[in-house]
C-alpha cells in the first residue's frame, strides 16, 4: 500500500530593501479592494497540490506568523489539524515550523491578542468532562510560548469551543456548540480577566440564527464581527457576514461583506491583520480554493448609513 508523504519545505524569503517594509506578510505586495492570493493561496506544500493552510494570523510586531493547517490523511488521521509558524530571522521568513505547542493533539483557530502576548485557540487536548475542542491560550515568555492553559469551564462546555478572538477590550468572542442559542451553533462574546472568562453572552438574533454559525473575528476596536455561516440566501454555501456593535453587545442585522470575498467558492476562516487594514481568509472550493486576502476598506460598503462619517 503507498503510503501518502507529507512534505514540509524550509521556505526562506529573502528581504528586499525598496519601494516599502516587504518584511512584513512574508514579503508580499498587500492589495486593494480586489481580492488577491495570499502566497499563491498555500503556506504548506502538500504532495498532492492540495491547498490546506487556513486561518493566517501575524503578531502585532510582525515577527512571527500563525496559521492553522490540516494534516490528517487517510493512513493517518490524527490529529486533524496542527498550527505552524514563520519567525522572521535576520530579516528572513523561515518556515514552516510546527508550533512550540502543537503537534501532539488537533490544534486550530489559532488567533493573537492585540498586545502581542497571547495566542488563542481550539485543541482537542484531554480535560475532564470535555469531548471534543475547547479553549486554550499560550502565554509569550523569554523562552517562547507557554505551555497550552486550559480557558476554563464559564467559555468551555462539554458542547465545544471554538475559533476565539481576543479585542482591545480583552473580551473574547468565540463559537459555542451550548444549548440555549438561536442554531446548534452561536457566537458568544465573554470578558477575559487575568486569565478567567466571565459575563459570557450571545450576540443576538442579528448576528445567530438556527443555520449556525462560526469562524467569528472581532474587528480590534470591536466596531464589527466577521462570521461564517451557510443560508438559503447563498444557496446554503459558506460565505462571510459583517455585523456593526451599534452598542454595548448590539449589533446590526448581518450582512454579506461582498462578491470579491464570497464568490460560488464559498468562504471562510476570516482573520485581520493587527492593525485592521487587511483581511484573510479562505475559498473553499476548486479551482479558487486557497488563502486570499483584500482591504477592509471594502466594509464600508455594507457599514450602515448611521455609522458613516
Amino acid at each position: 500500500m503507498k503510503i501518502a508523504v507529507l512534505t514540509l519545505a524550509i521556505l526562506i524569503i529573502p528581504t528586499q530593501t525598496f519601494a516599502q517594509n516587504i518584511t512584513k506578510y512574508l514579503g508580499e505586495k498587500p492589495p486593494g479592494i480586489m481580492a488577491k492570493l495570499f502566497h499563491g493561496g498555500k503556506l504548506v506544500e502538500h504532495e498532492k497540490g492540495e491547498k490546506r493552510s487556513f486561518n493566517v494570523a501575524f503578531s502585532p510586531d510582525g515577527n512571527e506568523m500563525f496559521f492553522s493547517y490540516y494534516k490528517g490523511t487517510a493512513e493517518k488521521p490524527y490529529p486533524s489539524y496542527e498550527i505552524k509558524t514563520f519567525k522572521l530571522i535576520n530579516n528572513e521568513w523561515v518556515g514552516p515550523k510546527t508550533a512550540s505547542f502543537s503537534g501532539k493533539y488537533s490544534d486550530v483557530d489559532i488567533n493573537f491578542s492585540p498586545d502581542g502576548n497571547y495566542v488563542f485557540f481550539a485543541s482537542d487536548r484531554p480535560q475532564p468532562n470535555s469531548v471534543g475542542l475547547d479553549i486554550y491560550y499560550s502565554l509569550k515568555t523569554t523562552n517562547g510560548w507557554s505551555e497550552p492553559i486550559y480557558a476554563g469551564t464559564d467559555v468551555n462546555t462539554t458542547e465545544g469551543e471554538v475559533y476565539p478572538s481576543v479585542s482591545e477590550k480583552k473580551n473574547i468572542f468565540f463559537r459555542s456548540s451550548r444549548s440555549g442559542g438561536y442554531g446548534a451553533d452561536d457566537i458568544y462574546r465573554a470578558d477575559w480577566l487575568n486569565g478567567n472568562f466571565v459575563n459570557v453572552k450571545n450576540l443576538g438574533p442579528n448576528v445567530n440564527s438556527s443555520y449556525g454559525e462560526s469562524n467569528s473575528i472581532i474587528a480590534p476596536d470591536e466596531s464589527y464581527i466577521l462570521f461564517c455561516t451557510s443560508r438559503p440566501e447563498n444557496d446554503n454555501v459558506q460565505q462571510i457576514y459583517i455585523s456593526f456593535q451599534i452598542g454595548e453587545n448590539i449589533w446590526s442585522k448581518a450582512t454579506l461583506i461582498g462578491d470579491q470575498v464570497n464568490t460560488e467558492a464559498g468562504s471562510s476562516a476570516p482573520t485581520l491583520t493587527p492593525d485592521g487594514k487587511y483581511l484573510f481568509f479562505k475559498k473553499i472550493k476548486e479551482p479558487h480554493r486557497g488563502l486570499y486576502w483584500i482591504s477592509t476598506a471594502v466594509f464600508e460598503e455594507v457599514k450602515p448609513l448611521e455609522l458613516k462619517h
